[in-house]
């Protein structure tokens, strides 16, 4: 045990040996704190001599955990299996298997998961005769949990919802009482509720863990907090390793003021920063460093390395985005004949509708990749979706794409029905479109009159599919269908409708592909090219790209790394302009993205962007200004204005929702009501409060709070009103 010290830097060291009392060790990206946390436990062990069952150590996952343990294993040489190392939840569920007959529970109580608990809600929603087609149990689903937490929750949101959640959350909680059912939830709400009300457990687990030790605390919510503090005893022991700076999950709930509150509730704690990063070169934590030290309320500190500068960091801006992607694909070949493997190299992006036209370029030069965190674009189920609708409007033949279409959204035609059309097909030799046009001959009323009516609906989508123009069709299949409509009740409602509208850009490229020739033929080359995409690449590739998401990367790293859509309004999101809090969140994600990389950083942009079917162009990320000019290398794009693009003629062209304006009649009042221009604040009754980004003509950019974010909506929408 000598060598417990070796190879630890001066403030990992002061880490490990000052064991008494609260200490706060600022743990910046790629400092070695699990080492700290392992070697502590370890001193602990071996030189203070406390038992092992006299610490508890607290991770956020079970890999984590598991991690520890094997290190605490090697270190001590024994067989932690039963050590007090885990996650909240487990941890949790360890003291309520001894404890929770105290609150009226039985010892053999079931862990229930989120498929159990969101089949309880279906059901109890079917009991109460609220139609689940209109409102998504897994949104039920989500507003019953959050009551949990605060049973007034509900009272604060706009939404039809509002009317019986109370009542199915009362039933729920009822129901798994009853059936002595927890869920992850419970797990942790019963444990303080066990550790307040009976007074004689808190002690025993205060007697029990004489040192508390907590990872990742800048992710730990509010709940958290309060259950750490109930189980750390009056000598105050408690070590906990954060780091404000990496604080990207607030969607989640997690509270970056957990550890200001940590200061004002363990009065004389000691604080050490451990700034000594071992994964980047110099060049890219001075450029971390220079970005993050414009957030407010944080702690400072100022990663170095012993690596050297390294390499500049490069910033490459395309004319278009076709540049930036081409650039990075062309940049990843020749650092892999360079000696770099794929799976040394990442692309991280702000949102997941990004992923498509990566995904694109890596297929058609051969580059191997993986999504990580995600499906591949097109195995998005919204986009299959979507494509199914396609493929049904060019050929009422297609039975697979029926079967997909006719339940989203789902139109009352169940699986005995659609073995009847299939069948009377076979039957009467007839095709798949014939039967369904004679359903009226072996259906029952009903059923025959929504299959009319929904035949009616394709067809005329083929029709219109030469009087609207190609970008626009997206939105009108999608609202005339009724998809749009079940988004709203979506937990995923928002990067769906994203991927969605990446389908427009989808459209876009292909019609200056394919040039003058009929929207049914481009159609028809169009989802035979997605169909061959989907199928290509393999997503258990062992050398492959890494393609994922900013919030993804946290954790992970990687010898090159690349950066892309450094643009405001793509990072950061426009929603978060107008919110300090939300924006430094941005800033933090930033942070967090640039120190995934140990070697080379790449970061990339394009002066015009096709967003969404639109050519739009904004200015460079906030963050790319942060950064010193001497850290940085320019490659690409410099000249101001593009003369190849005329970015006013494109917008001006008419759109469906044009189209759809001339018809419909608004009255003086709603059109005096809705004057609004670029940075008003409004109000949507459906996505609650907003900014709006920009206005043009009668359509407006508005960017809403999580979970709804950047929508292009009808200035004049009866929905939308000025605050």
């Amino acid at each position: 045990m000598n060598n417990l010290l070796d190879n630890l830097n001066e403030k990992q060291k002061e880490a490990v040996l000052t064991t008494e009392g609260p200490i706060m060790a600022i743990a910046g990206a790629g400092s070695g704190k699990t080492s700290v946390l392992t070697k502590r436990i370890a001193y602990l062990i071996y030189e203070k001599n406390v038992h092992y069952k006299n610490i508890l150590a607290i991770t956020f996952t079970n890999k984590a955990a598991k991690e520890m343990k094997q290190r605490v294993k090697t270190l001590l040489g024994i067989n932690p299996y039963d050590m007090w190392i885990s996650t909240f939840h487990s941890m949790c569920a360890k003291i309520l298997r001894d404890h929770i007959e105290k609150l009226g529970y039985k010892r053999n109580f079931q862990i229930i998961d989120d498929d159990d608990n969101l089949q309880i809600v279906k059901s109890l929603m079917k009991k109460a005769n609220i139609d689940i087609k209109v409102y998504k149990p897994r949104v039920v689903r989500g507003l019953v949990l959050k009551m949990k937490f605060d049973e007034d929750y509900i009272d604060d949101i706009e939404s039809p919802l509002k009317e019986f959640v109370g009542r199915i959350f009362k039933q729920y909680q009822d129901y798994i009482f009853e059936s002595n059912l927890v869920d992850f939830e419970d797990l942790m709400i019963l444990t303080i509720k066990l550790l307040k009300q009976e007074p004689e457990v808190k002690k025993y687990y205060n007697d029990l863990f004489k040192y508390v030790l907590v990872d990742e605390f800048q992710d730990t919510n509010n709940i958290q907090y309060e259950l750490v503090k109930l189980l750390v005893n009056e000598d105050k022991n408690l070590f906990i390793v954060g780091d404000e700076d990496q604080s990207i999950y607030a969607f989640r709930g997690a509270n970056i003021e957990n550890i200001n509150k940590f200061k004002r509730d363990y009065k004389g704690y000691h604080i050490v920063l451990l700034e000594q990063n071992y994964r980047s070169s110099n060049n890219i934590l001075d450029a971390a460093n220079s970005i993050i030290k414009n957030n407010s309320t944080r702690i400072p500190k100022n990663l170095f390395s012993s690596k050297g500068a390294g390499e500049l960091i490069t910033h490459y801006k395309g004319v278009t985005a076709r540049d930036e992607v081409e650039y990075v694909a062309q940049t990843i070949r020749a650092l892999n004949r360079m000696g770099y493997n794929f799976n040394d190299m990442a692309i991280l992006y702000r949102a997941n509708s990004t992923s498509r036209q990566y995904e694109d370029i890596l297929l058609q030069k051969q580059i191997p990749y993986r999504i990580f965190g995600n499906t591949s674009f097109f195995k998005r189920k919204e986009i299959k979706d979507f494509t199914a609708y396609l493929k049904f409007i060019l050929n009422q033949d297609d039975a697979f794409s029926f079967l997909r279409v006719i339940s989203a959204p789902r139109r009352g035609i169940g699986p005995s029905t659609i073995e009847k059309i299939t069948t009377y097909a076979v039957d009467n030799g007839l095709t798949f479109s014939d039967s369904l046009k004679q359903s009226h001959e072996y259906l029952g009323r009903n059923a025959s009159n929504k299959l009319k009516e929904f035949i009616t609906l394709i067809e005329h989508f083929r029709t219109q599919l030469d009087e609207i123009p190609f970008i626009d069709f997206v939105d009108y299949v999608l609202e005339k269908s009724g998809y749009y409509q079940t988004l709203e009740n979506d937990e995923k409602g928002d990067v769906r409708y994203e991927n969605l509208q990446e389908f427009k850009t989808i459209l876009a490229e292909n019609n200056e592909i394919y040039g003058d020739i009929s929207k049914v033929e481009m159609l028809t080359f169009i989802l035979e090219d997605i169909s061959l995409k989907a199928d290509e690449n393999k997503e258990d590739v062992e050398d492959g790209v890494t393609l994922m998401t900013l919030h993804a990367a946290k954790g992970l790293e990687f010898k090159v790394v690349f950066i892309v859509a450094l643009e405001m309004g793509m990072f950061p999101l426009a929603r978060t302009f107008g919110d300090k809090f939300e924006f430094e969140e941005e800033r933090r994600l930033m942070y967090v993205g640039v120190t995934r990389a140990k070697e080379r950083l790449f970061l990339t942009n394009a002066d015009v962007r096709q967003t969404f079917g639109e050519i739009s162009r904004n200015p460079n990320s906030k963050f790319l200004d942060e950064i010193p000019s001497e850290l940085i290398e320019k490659q690409g794009y410099s000249v101001a204005v593009s003369r190849s693009i005329n970015v006013n003629s494109i917008n001006k062209r008419p759109t469906y929702r044009d189209n759809i304006i001339k018809k419909r009649k608004v009255s003086l009042e709603n059109a005096n009501q809705n004057d609004i221009s670029k940075g008003d604040k409004v109000t949507h009754k459906v996505f609650g409060d907003g900014v709006v980004v920009s206005v043009a003509g009668d359509n407006c950019i508005i960017a809403f709070k999580h979970p709804h974010g950047v929508k292009k909506l009808l200035k004049d929408h009866p929905a939308i009103s000025k605050k």
